[in-house]
């Protein structure tokens, strides 16, 4: 392996070891790009034993750093890896440059020694994280009786917040047992590494515009995916992840730019490790996914956390008598998520929501206000509209005043109604230095909105 101290060109060195079914990780990097880094070393912890080889458990470190790599265009060292894998890493960054041309993407993989793995048991396994996405997708697979992999440590489940980890645990875990499903938990690190606010400013002048990031854009696919590679040794060989844009692209209609994401078929399915084969599942509109779950979520009481932001509502120690919600109910994806519920006709109060007369209010204020990208709504609200104006509601009544906003709602021009930048602003921006670009970012977050007008 390259030696860490000599190292002239960008480069990025891991390894792994595992003790007691914890995988620790650390990263040498040469010293052009440690300011892009928090912490060289990370760790994921697995409930279950793990048999897996050196091969193998550097796995989890290198989907950490190869989006990385990949716009840096910095080469990856690493002592052994899985054959099959450093394949699709080659074909995956042939996939994300196609999305991504301006970036580098000549990232060398180089492993001293590369190993055929043996064939793992023909099961299933589904990356749940108890959302209306990964449901739908346990939904559609129950039969199969697959394996519930829920990750603890991203961004919206940080490991720091204690009380509602637990929270999540026994709500899902009581959910599992409920079904006869085994739920495995692995906890991480990982996504600390980078200083995700310096790698969205270099990440930025590749996407060319200013919005969405990194991990949405590249990063949490391969990121989350690998991380589970340990756990699959001796226990599935299909992993199931589900699909969340609704299409495989969407686009901003004034500017006709598409809006990439780091989760599409063809890069999810693109990654492998042994026999193991990825599957990007349920890759229909969320409103349809609502509906087919309908009796679903009724008959088994099942609670939906879709939201980013629950865990900052919580106590940070689990000896809080407060029992943690699921959902803020305040964001835009618990909004969108309450929405396309109650168009499908079901009651969010019975499935992980709080909801009240003001709720729809709020989401009007999304609107009102401009508060919501371009990309936010092309890919979600819009799809939404277009199902409010074509096919009957389901609601019964006038729940929450919900009747009244898809009455407003379907009459709005939703171009009108997002946030725009400008592209002057834009250029400026990515061309400064990140010590500078850093606090105008808070400015641009800031633009006064403009209220959206109606079709009518």
């Amino acid at each position: 392996m390259i030696d860490a101290n000599r190292m002239s060109k960008r480069s990025i060195v891991v390894d792994s070891n595992l003790s007691s079914n914890t995988l620790r990780s650390r990263i040498t990097v040469s010293r052009d790009l440690k300011k892009y880094f928090k912490h060289l070393s990370f760790f994921s912890c697995y409930d279950a034993d793990i048999v897996a080889n050196n091969s193998i458990l550097c796995i989890p470190v290198l989907s950490m750093v190869l989006p990385f790599a990949w716009i840096t265009g910095a080469d990856v060292h690493v002592d052994e890896l899985d054959r099959t894998f450093a394949e699709s890493m080659n074909t995956l960054q042939h996939e994300y440059k196609k999305m991504y041309p301006g970036a580098p993407f000549k990232t060398r993989l180089v492993a001293d020694k590369l190993v055929d793995n043996k064939h793992a048991p023909n099961n299933t396994a589904l990356m749940f994280s108890g959302g209306l996405d990964s449901t739908y997708s346990l939904f559609s697979h129950l039969d199969a009786r697959p394996i519930l992999i829920m990750i603890l440590g991203t961004v919206d489940t940080p490991l720091s917040n204690v009380a509602f980890q637990k929270t999540l645990e026994r709500e899902y875990s009581d959910f599992a047992e409920r079904e006869g499903l085994v739920l495995s938990f692995i906890r991480t690190s990982a996504p600390e590494i980078l200083d995700m606010r310096r790698v969205d400013h270099l990440f930025w002048k590749f996407k060319g515009r200013l919005q969405g990031g990194y991990w949405n854009g590249i990063g949490y696919s391969l990121g989350q995916i690998g991380q589970v590679a340990p756990l699959s040794v001796g226990r599935f060989s299909h992993l199931l992840v589900a699909g969340a844009l609704g299409r495989a692209k969407a686009y901003d209609e004034r500017t006709k730019a598409e809006y990439p994401d780091a989760s599409y078929p063809s890069t999810d399915e693109t990654i492998m490790w042994t026999n193991i084969r990825v599957r990007h599942d349920g890759n229909i509109p969320r409103h349809q996914k609502a509906s087919a779950l309908k009796q679903f979520l009724i008959a088994r009481k099942l609670k939906l956390r879709p939201c980013w932001y629950a865990s900052d509502l919580h106590s940070q120690t689990p000896q809080s008598p407060r029992l943690p919600a699921l959902n803020c109910n305040q964001c835009p994806k618990c909004l969108r998520t309450i929405a396309e519920l109650t168009l499908a006709g079901i009651d969010p109060n019975k499935c992980g929501f709080s909801v009240e007369r003001g709720t729809f209010n709020r989401i009007r204020t999304l609107f009102r206000r401009s508060s919501l990208t371009l990309q936010d709504i092309a890919l979600w609200w819009k799809p939404l509209q277009e199902a409010i104006r074509i096919i009957p509601s389901e609601i019964e009544g006038d729940p929450y005043g919900a009747k009244r906003f898809f009455e407003w709602f379907k009459t709005i021009e939703l171009a009108s109604a997002a946030r725009h930048g400008g592209s002057p602003l834009s250029n400026v921006y990515h061309r400064l230095p990140y010590a500078i670009a850093n606090p105008l970012r808070v400015v641009w977050e800031r633009i006064p909105a403009r209220p959206a007008r109606s079709t009518r």
